[in-house]
């Protein structure tokens, strides 16, 4: 369809509902055809995907593929491989004085869903949920972020171009568009992004009673104890810290290292830098960019408040913040209480990991929480301490992109999760058919009521009720 005969945005879900409600719920067979569709538009059009990330965020096809196109790739055959499964019907019998009662219970999809995308990871996170959705057997409108345009156009082309608007439509656009489609008559609504603009969505989709999923970000704590240090954790903590050029919502946000292993810490951090990028990491094709100008400056702006122990340079014109580490930092500094989101990566000494975690200066109800550390009683500590929906132990990033792990925030990080089968689930809901077949009915429920069938009713209530 043409992309001037595509309807107003606001107009999508009424449109798409409209269509559901002729066709009916699509059957699992169609839901894997659209969801295979999906994945030939990832296949075929890959390089076109890793120019557009290159061109917005000045992603390395190496990040390209292996943070974005391989874990849409993944989930998506996980997904097809156990969507029978997760959609079949279950039954049961209950007996009851009088009578039996059969439930049948199945997931029913939301109806039209709003899926508005991340600028960090503008595949990815825009068509992670759109694979759930799909799954539950929704409709779906996608918004990319307008802060990744090469990205958001491709999206809009290529879903545009595969699918009718009645079952996936990608609108392009800036803030305003957004606001018009939150104030639509969806469904659902999946967001990702900050919380400040969360809470706006959030509060929009409550005027409609709309149910919301956030996903927003926080400051993702790491820990590195003595008995976790080694080379090859620092390079892990480096690299799940500057990948995407620190622009990852569940990077290690703050890394807090035990004194003994502090200084020797640093000059690992420093070592695994400088073989990842090089001496001029500006130069290195496998660095990132950051992706809008006042991003770049509000990142830029917390390079100040600390000791660079590493890195600290910039350039604006190229949007290039160096990989940076800082040490030093004063308590209630902006850097320690504010989410980074940049390659800005301050180093916290500490002496005991219980007074650490009474200090208050942790995140506990981050997207995530990372400790390093072959003390399974600080492990357990840590897991108790935070609220996060997830910690990972002696390893950064990874569980984000396992359709086996489900994905979601708490509190300030937001809630509701997803990936594999928790996205199905997020995106449906069960729906319970009660049937009684009656071979005895009880009259004395009925007015008058007496004393004689009150005191039957405490003695046969598990069988009557």
């Amino acid at each position: 369809m043409p992309e001037n005969e595509y309807p107003l945005p606001e107009s999508l879900p009424e449109r798409q509902r409209e269509e559901r409600l002729a066709k009916g719920v699509p059957s699992g067979e169609m839901r894997k055809k659209q969801l295979l569709k999906l994945k030939n538009i990832l296949v075929e059009r890959e390089k076109e995907f890793t120019d557009a990330l290159y061109s917005d965020l000045g992603k390395p096809a190496f990040e390209s593929f292996s943070s974005e196109i391989a874990v849409l790739l993944n989930e998506i055959d996980y997904v097809c491989k156990h969507l029978d499964k997760w959609n079949r019907p279950k039954a049961s019998r209950h007996l009851k004085l009088g009578s039996v009662e059969v439930l049948r219970k199945k997931r029913q999809p939301h109806g039209s869903v709003l899926v508005i995308g991340s600028w960090n990871y503008p595949v990815q996170l825009t068509l992670m949920p759109v694979i759930g959705a799909i799954a539950g057997g929704n409709s779906c409108v996608i918004k990319p972020s307008e802060s990744a345009p090469a990205s958001a156009e491709l999206l809009k082309e290529a879903i545009n171009q595969t699918f009718p608007s009645e079952q996936l439509c990608v609108v392009t656009g800036d803030a305003q568009t957004a606001s018009r489609l939150t104030s639509a008559p969806f469904d659902l609504i999946f967001f990702t992004g900050s919380g400040k603009t969360g809470k706006a969505v959030a509060d929009q989709a409550a005027k409609r009673l709309t149910p919301v999923i956030l996903e927003l970000g926080g400051k993702n704590p790491c820990i590195l104890d003595e008995t976790g240090f080694s080379a090859a954790a620092v390079r892990d903590i480096v690299w799940g810290k500057f990948l995407n050029a620190g622009q990852t919502c569940i990077a290690p946000d703050t890394l807090y290292v035990h004194r003994s292993v502090y200084e020797q810490t640093l000059d690992e951090i420093s070592a695994s830098l400088s073989a990842f990028y090089g001496e001029q990491p500006q130069a290195s094709g496998d660095y990132g960019r950051i992706c809008t100008e006042a991003h770049f400056q509000k990142v830029v702006g917390f390079i100040g408040q600390g000791t660079v122990r590493h890195g600290g340079t910039n350039d604006r014109s190229d949007r290039f913040i160096a990989p940076t580490v800082l040490t030093d930092i004063e308590p209630g500094s902006p850097v320690l209480e504010e989410e980074i989101f940049g390659p800005v990566l301050p180093v916290i000494p500490y002496t005991d990991l219980e007074s650490l975690l009474s200090s208050g200066c942790l995140q506990r109800d981050a997207l995530t929480g990372y400790i390093f550390s072959k003390n399974n009683d600080r492990i357990q500590r840590f897991n108790d301490y935070m609220r996060s929906s997830t910690i990972s132990v002696n390893q950064v990033i990874h569980h984000a992109a396992s359709p086996h792990v489900a994905f979601g925030g708490v509190g300030r990080s937001g809630y509701g999760a997803y990936h594999g089968k928790a996205g199905f689930l997020a995106f449906s809901y069960e729906k319970t058919k009660v049937q009684t077949y009656h071979y005895l009915r009880f009259q004395g429920k009925f007015p008058p009521y007496s004393d004689r069938n009150r005191n039957a009713l405490k003695k046969l209530r598990k069988w009557l009720l």
